[in-house]
């Protein structure tokens, strides 16, 4: 199911030496059924794609843009954010049909309300983060975006400290590689949040999590890298040291280094891709 790749890439951070991909074929429509009343509609689905790393919530870099669009049933609005059981299915019927859900049309991201529907199903704590997850995506824009309004910045802020508050309340059947992972992203969302303290507390808990795991996956070097950012009180979407050279290239070509370390980190990345090119 394409949806798991989403959520929190595979488990494991994507490397940063990464290149991109020249671009296959993206994907296109394709005609689905409505799990909840039947109704046949069209929606984008993907097919292959590439990436070259992400950033520190797990948004990947891509030619195409991330998250994918859920599909949406064009009449009872229902989020098709997986495949149902029978029993799923069932309970989706009531839950779309309540006014809480019709309150978040219109109101809340796609995968919000795919986040909000997840929970009512049980599903687990895994998937459920993610979607929020990837709800934050939605909302967090990339350095060449234009600044967010107030109203979209105070909305990626709910959703941020809603996945900080979900993960401290994470019960002990979450598995401990479960828990590592999603203590790591609400550190990073509790740090863009300007919550260092808070920030620095899951990320601490984040490596007991994974001390006592032989496969590690890459996350131990996150926190690694997300201690430093963390102890300099850098709140950005978009660290220098955590995101791929050349995006940090790219950015800094767009918009002048703020800080002493950013204009450091800039000159190196700069000076590198000065070098890579032909002559």
């Amino acid at each position: 199911m394409f949806l798991l790749a989403l959520l929190l890439q595979s488990s494991q951070p994507a490397p940063e030496s990464a290149r991109p991909a020249l671009p296959p074929l993206h994907g296109g429509p394709a005609e689905m059924t409505c799990p909840v009343g039947g109704e046949r509609f069209s929606a984008w689905q993907p097919a292959m794609y590439s990436t070259y790393g992400e950033r520190p919530d797990g948004k990947p870099y891509s030619y195409l843009p991330f998250p994918f669009p859920l599909p949406e049933c064009p009449s009872n609005k229902l989020i098709v954010f997986g495949k149902f059981s029978t029993q799923e299915t069932a309970a989706l019927a009531q839950a779309i049909a309540t006014p809480a859900y019709r309150q978040l049309i219109g109101a809340e991201t796609s995968y919000y309300r795919a986040y909000w529907l997840s929970t009512k199903l049980g599903r687990p704590r895994r998937e459920s983060l993610g979607l929020l997850l990837s709800a934050i995506w939605q909302v967090s824009p990339d350095a060449a975006e234009k600044a967010p309004s107030r109203a979209e910045d105070a909305r990626r802020r709910r959703y941020q400290a809603l996945l900080v508050r979900e993960v401290q309340r994470l019960g002990p059947a979450v598995a401990p590689q479960d828990r590592a992972l999603l203590q790591a992203r609400a550190a990073n969302a509790a740090r863009e949040m300007g919550a260092f303290r808070e920030a620095e507390a899951l990320r601490v808990q984040a490596m007991a999590s994974l001390a006592g795991l032989s496969d590690k996956r890459g996350w131990d070097g996150y926190l690694f890298r997300l201690d430093a950012v963390i102890a300099r009180r850098d709140s950005s979407i978009e660290p220098l040291d955590m995101i791929p050279e050349q995006q940090a290239a790219s950015i800094c070509e767009r918009a002048r280094p703020s800080n002493a370390f950013d204009r450091a980190v800039c000159a190196r990345v700069q000076s590198g891709a000065a070098k890579e090119r032909p002559r």
